[in-house]
């Protein structure tokens, strides 16, 4: 019974391990937490400013055919970072959240139409594609990874950046 993320630092390619704004979504529900370091109030961890530009990068470790990860999918991630997301917008309407994935896993009762109002009613941006490199650049994190429905590359200016990250 219970569970342990995998520690994210083995990818230097999200720029983890040596950037603040650079978080887990486990950290994310500690900043957002009103017993959190910020009373409740989402701010970057580098510079207590307020992120306008979240992005999510799922299956961190998760899928992996090295021995960083986890070869399978962790199953929930999809859900709380749907949840991460909607809290987000409704709390902040003013944040722009994109989530990049390989697939959105929503295996249960309802989990589905949870997901789709994440994206219909709150407007949260799902690209499916894989991030290859976050890196900072001023006070911005650079978000390099590939949309393949549009089939490009993308490149997107965060703010905050959150991993989910495998669980075992």
């Amino acid at each position: 019974t219970g569970f342990n993320p995998i520690k994210p630092d083995k990818y230097d390619e999200f720029a983890y391990s040596w950037c603040p704004d650079v978080v887990t979504s486990l950290e994310l529900e500690r900043l957002m937490n009103a017993a959190g370091p910020n009373g409740g109030t989402l701010l970057r961890p580098s510079d207590k400013k307020h992120p306008h530009t979240i992005v999510f990068v799922q299956c961190v470790g998760s899928r992996c055919d090295d021995e960083k990860g986890k070869p399978y999918c962790s199953k929930i991630c999809c859900m709380y970072t749907a949840k991460h997301a909607m809290l987000t917008r409704d709390k902040y309407p003013d944040t722009d959240v994109t989530v990049f994935y390989i697939d959105v896993r929503t295996p249960g009762k309802q989990f589905d139409e949870f997901y789709r109002r994440a994206v219909e009613e709150y407007g949260v941006h799902y690209i499916k594609g894989m991030v290859g490199k976050v890196s900072p650049e001023g006070n911005k994190l650079i978000v390099q990874g590939s949309d393949l429905i549009a089939n490009k590359q993308v490149k997107i200016e965060a703010d905050l950046v959150v991993l989910a990250a495998a669980i075992e």
